[in-house]
């Protein structure tokens, strides 16, 4: 007898159904077990948990490494480039407000690509024009890898994921108060 026919002569196996497949089996396979949590809904507690230890770690790790002292208080940023980004993050600001809560909300226009072309290349070109002002103004103070690391982690860990907790009006209240602030704090 060949391999190739004690393969074919084997019983065929199945599956046996776990829970999550609908079957009723009892056993290890019976007990519920929590989704991932890409399969939960956005604002359920744990995914704002795990939203917030982001913005909170990201936070503490630019508290660690000084970063707002250094932005209000070094003389090696430069602080030409630091204001053009901040002129930048503005006007997206206002594009961001203005598509979404007059276009969006008021007037009930779909924000998507195809309604707005025009605003979505200014605010991606706005977006690098930010990303490179930033970028040169920093990287005197922490160097070109180490400031792309807080660029990252500011981009990421704190805005993308305050803008996936907060709906789209706190959004822009927020960040108008929490910009005024630190423009006032900045000079």
């Amino acid at each position: 007898m060949t391999p190739l026919d004690l393969e074919q002569s084997a019983p065929l196996r199945r599956r046996q159904p776990n829970s999550s497949e609908g079957g009723g089996g009892a056993g290890a396979g019976s007990r519920p077990i929590a989704p991932p949590p890409s399969d939960l809904p956005p604002h359920h507690p744990l995914q704002l948990t795990k939203r917030s230890a982001i913005i909170l770690g990201t936070i503490y790790a630019l508290w660690d490494m000084k970063v707002f002292q250094s932005i209000i208080r070094s003389p090696h940023v430069s602080h030409t480039w630091f204001k053009l980004g901040l002129a930048s993050s503005v006007a997206v600001m206002m594009i961001k407000g203005w598509v979404e809560l007059v276009e969006g909300k008021k007037r009930n226009k779909k924000v998507c690509y195809d309604n707005f072309r025009r605003a979505t290349h200014w605010t991606i070109l706005l977006i690098m024009i930010a990303w490179m002002s930033f970028h040169l103004s920093l990287s005197p103070v922490y160097g070109h890898v180490k400031t792309w690391l807080i660029m990252v982690g500011f981009g990421w860990g704190v805005l993308v994921q305050s803008a996936l907790m907060i709906p789209v009006y706190g959004q822009n209240i927020i960040s108008i108060v929490l910009l005024t602030v630190f423009l006032q704090q900045y000079k």
